[in-house]
């Protein structure tokens, strides 16, 4: 049979079945690339449901394993939604490598700005103003209120809606609490999936599918970093909006945008019309990407030259 994964615990997997029956089952082998919003082929081995191939993905979030490689995070997606807060601080480095991976897998990006009820979160607006010239959508929401007045829940919706979104960000900002409000059962978020880190809070170790009305919801873990999957990434641009647009205009066109003469994207930043915090994000990841693709055997360094 066929069967989608709604939810990965190490080796075992919460499947869904085509009559909406939840099963467990284990990969066959030694796999460990079986991601939430996966579609899999399933046999009955004795008493156990085992996994034995996985249907090719639509589309796939991918990141850089510590060895260089990349490893799925969720299949099968059409829109990455990055939640941030004003607590704890965001760190819009993070947000832009996930901006990039989204970019390069053909996603559409939803920045949602959570708990607006705090007054650090006109501050946070103002920190997002970049992303709105970039014609990025914003979502203003506070879970805490919405759990009262369900109702202000309304704008999130919509901009869920008709998509399978992947929850991503650090921890602590309320993936998990969106999720508990927007899904049909909140009783199925499992509490058994929910730990307290350092300093108490309640965070998310394992991804979960959820059916959220007309749309569906990923809850991932929380991050501290995150690095982009190198294979995905478009060499010339790393997924940068501003920075492709603006490309056209380099006098080279393998332009790195670094220190070649006559670039356009640097001249933009000297002239005030690319965000600085934004060609410096640019150059993080660009130096990351560089340094990634070194450790990559010399084989398939050469290949890529090609």
């Amino acid at each position: 049979m066929n069967a989608e994964v709604i939810a990965t615990f190490g080796r075992h997997l919460l499947l869904r079945d085509a009559a909406g029956e939840t099963l467990m089952a284990r990969p066959q082998g030694r796999s460990h690339d079986i991601v939430c919003g996966d579609r899999v082929r399933c046999d009955r081995v004795g008493s156990e449901t085992v996994v034995v191939a996985v249907l090719p993905r639509a589309t796939a979030l991918r990141r850089t394993s510590l060895r260089a490689r990349s490893e799925p995070m969720a299949a099968n997606l059409t829109q990455l939604a990055i939640v941030v807060a004003p607590l704890p601080a965001p760190d819009l480095f993070v947000l832009d490598r996930f901006i990039s991976a989204a970019e390069c897998a053909g996603l559409a990006v939803l920045i949602v700005c959570n708990k607006s009820e705090l007054p650090e979160h006109a501050g946070l607006r103002a920190l997002l103003q970049p992303y709105r010239v970039l014609e990025y959508a914003l979502c203003d929401i506070s879970a805490a209120q919405a759990a009262a007045d369900p109702a202000l829940l309304e704008p999130l919706r919509a901009a869920l809606a008709g998509h399978t979104t992947v929850f991503v960000g650090q921890s602590g900002v309320g993936k998990s609490s969106l999720t508990r409000l927007l899904t049909d059962d909140p009783a199925e978020i499992a509490i058994g999936a929910l730990v307290k880190d350092e300093e108490g809070r309640h965070t998310t170790t394992a991804s979960r599918l959820y059916e959220c009305g007309a749309a569906r919801i990923i809850d991932s873990p929380g991050v501290r970093d995150y690095a982009p999957a190198i294979d995905d990434l478009a060499p010339s641009t790393l997924g940068f909006r501003e920075v492709a647009a603006l490309a056209a205009g380099c006098r080279f066109l393998d332009c790195r945008h670094l220190q070649e003469p006559h670039c356009a994207v640097r001249a933009a930043v000297e002239q005030g019309t690319m965000d600085a915090r934004r060609y410096e994000s640019y150059r993080r990841l660009r130096r990351l990407y560089d340094r990634l693709w070194e450790r990559r055997p010399a084989a398939e360094r050469a290949a890529r030259r090609r």
